[in-house]
């Protein structure tokens, strides 16, 4: 039990770094020019249960066909369980008074070939009707990382990625007005 309580907590750390240093998506679009966050040019009309409830089932379409255990960095950090909307909150996407919910989960497990779990998950998001977008290729990295995405209407998105040492998902809500 200590053991798993280590990992979801190295886990929560290292997403946390992840969104903080910037390697992580969250919220809007990354522009060409230096990073900055850009918020998409229409709001969502959804509420905010309405995009964490399809945040929530885009990170299960992918638990479930990568299948394993997959922790996430909600609050508290733990097991990810789709039902479960505590501990998840929202964050600006680019814009003053917006809301946007990024769900991170990770699965800490050597990965024998990281080029075909993106490539099982990048025909899958095919077959869905996205167009997927890769980031880096994966010869340029000892670990062999690398992450596709999909940007879906109102500044939400979808991120894979894999690598010699783990797996990570990353789904973005529409993002809306606060209300």
């Amino acid at each position: 039990m200590a053991s798993i309580r280590r990992t979801i907590a190295a886990t929560a750390v290292t997403m946390l770094a992840l969104v903080v240093t910037g390697c992580a998506p969250y919220g809007g679009t990354m522009n060409d020019f230096g990073g900055a966050i850009v918020p998409p040019a229409e709001f969502s009309t959804k509420t905010d249960v309405q995009t964490l409830d399809e945040a929530l089932a885009h990170a299960d379409d992918l638990v479930r066909l990568l299948g394993g255990e997959w922790l996430n960095a909600g609050v508290p950090p733990g097991v990810f369980d789709p039902t479960d909307r505590s501990g998840w909150s929202s964050g600006p996407c680019g814009a003053h008074n917006t809301n946007q919910y990024a769900i991170f989960l990770q699965q800490v497990a050597p990965v024998a070939d990281p080029t075909a779990k993106i490539e099982q998950v990048r025909e899958h998001w095919k077959r869905l009707g996205y167009q997927v977008r890769q980031i880096g290729p994966a010869e340029t990295s000892k670990t062999m990382f690398t992450e596709i995405v999909v940007d879906l209407p109102f500044g939400a998105g979808l991120s894979f990625n894999a690598s010699t040492t783990g797996m990570g998902i990353t789904t973005e809500g529409e993002c809306v007005i606060k209300q």
